[in-house]
């Protein structure tokens, strides 16, 4: 079988649809965690995974669902208080990324930066 190729730029359907699957499985309050973490809580935070890891969609998402999961879903189904849009802000530290997903985070070079002219 010949390597997954990756886009280049990031598609928010896949990560809407991971993470719509993901959402209510094994909640045990799945209301409160539909309700918290809807589609648009889901883009954003995919967004935001991506914007720090410099829009590579092929070191995104194992990142993205380590932060959906752990930080997130599961946040939010043990804990009736918690808003993830109030309460949880995204911190990715070098210290939980592979080498390549923190060589994606910050250019190279400075060829290696995009400017709009």
């Amino acid at each position: 079988m010949p390597p997954q190729a990756y886009p280049t730029t990031p598609d928010p359907e896949i990560f809407l649809a991971i993470g719509g699957d993901l959402r209510l499985a094994g909640a045990d309050a799945p209301e409160r965690v539909a309700t918290r973490c809807d589609d648009a809580y889901i883009g954003a935070l995919a967004d935001a995974v991506a914007g720090d890891l410099g829009g590579r969609v092929g070191v995104v998402p194992r990142v993205f669902l380590r932060k959906l999961v752990g930080d997130v879903l599961d946040r939010v189904d043990q804990f009736p208080d918690f808003d993830p849009r109030r309460d949880y802000a995204l911190a990715v530290v070098d210290a939980e990324l592979t080498p390549e997903e923190r060589a994606a985070r910050r250019p190279a070079g400075p060829d290696d930066v995009e400017l709009e002219v």
